[in-house]
């Protein structure tokens, strides 16, 4: 990924995306695969994963990532955020149903992954030390991740839990889905729904290093699941995702930093 400093890319026109680099962040992921889908070109900004990103934060007002800026309207952080907006600018393919009812299934799926204790976030809090370890543990910038992303209402070690329901519910649907002639988990086609698990997955069972760039502690503490959650990894959710990349996604994920020096 050719990633551009984001003093640079502020003053850049079109579609400006602040992306973690060189790590499979699933935010950052399914929002590139939703303008992927829908054909929306986009400059990869850098994004520097624990740091304060202070040229980010002066743009866009966060440092976190993934941060969409499209023109001079104002930036969009959050997943259902930056899908509307894609939505817009690009209707066709849809990747929300028109129709309230499969409208709303898909946010709800999409929350259940991307939202405040939903999968992803139950899984990133498994991957920080647990909160009663040293406040030095993992570095500097696990504290500054800790710091955004640790604090819950829920505690610590309600997080395998939760990601265990998350999981059991998403089986449910994939094989009634089935049972009704149906490869996605909403409707007859591919929907936003189907994005955000390919995205998430990578944190259930990363995909091979051939296919995910992904090395060293980072595979292991994304395939460290542990007992309670491989209780929950299910065949019909990784055949799943691995339709979803074959049919409609581009492979290898493409987030590491290739510029040169």
């Amino acid at each position: 990924m050719d990633y551009v400093e984001a003093r640079d890319a502020r003053n850049m026109p079109g579609m400006r995306l602040a992306l973690t680099m060189n790590v499979c962040g699933p935010w950052s992921e399914a929002a590139k695969y939703i303008y992927q889908v829908k054909d929306i070109p986009f400059v990869p900004v850098a994004q520097y994963g624990g740091e304060e990103n202070p040229d980010l934060v002066d743009w866009t007002g966060h440092g976190n990532a993934p941060v969409a800026v499209w023109e001079n309207e104002a930036p969009r952080t959050g997943w259902a955020e930056i899908l509307v907006q894609a939505e817009r600018l690009a209707p066709d393919p849809a990747l929300l149903p028109q129709d309230p009812a499969p409208r709303a299934q898909v946010f709800g799926i999409a929350n259940e992954l991307c939202g405040e204790w939903g999968f992803g976030w139950c899984r990133r809090i498994m991957l920080f030390p647990p909160v009663d370890a040293p406040e030095d543990t993992g570095g500097e910038g696990m504290k500054t991740l800790r710091a955004r992303y640790g604090k819950t209402t829920n505690p610590y070690e309600e997080a395998p839990g939760r990601v265990v329901e998350i999981l059991n519910y998403l089986r449910d649907v994939l094989e009634a889905q089935k049972a009704a002639g149906s490869d996605y988990l909403v409707g007859d086609g591919l929907t936003a729904a189907d994005i955000y698990w390919a995205a998430m997955s990578q944190m259930l069972e990363p995909m091979p290093e051939e296919l995910n760039p992904i090395t060293g502690p980072m595979r292991e503490v994304y395939g460290g699941i542990g007992p309670v959650v491989e209780q929950a990894k299910h065949a019909i959710l990784l055949e799943h995702r691995d339709m979803i990349f074959d049919r409609h996604l581009q492979l290898p994920l493409d987030f590491m930093d290739t510029r040169a020096g």
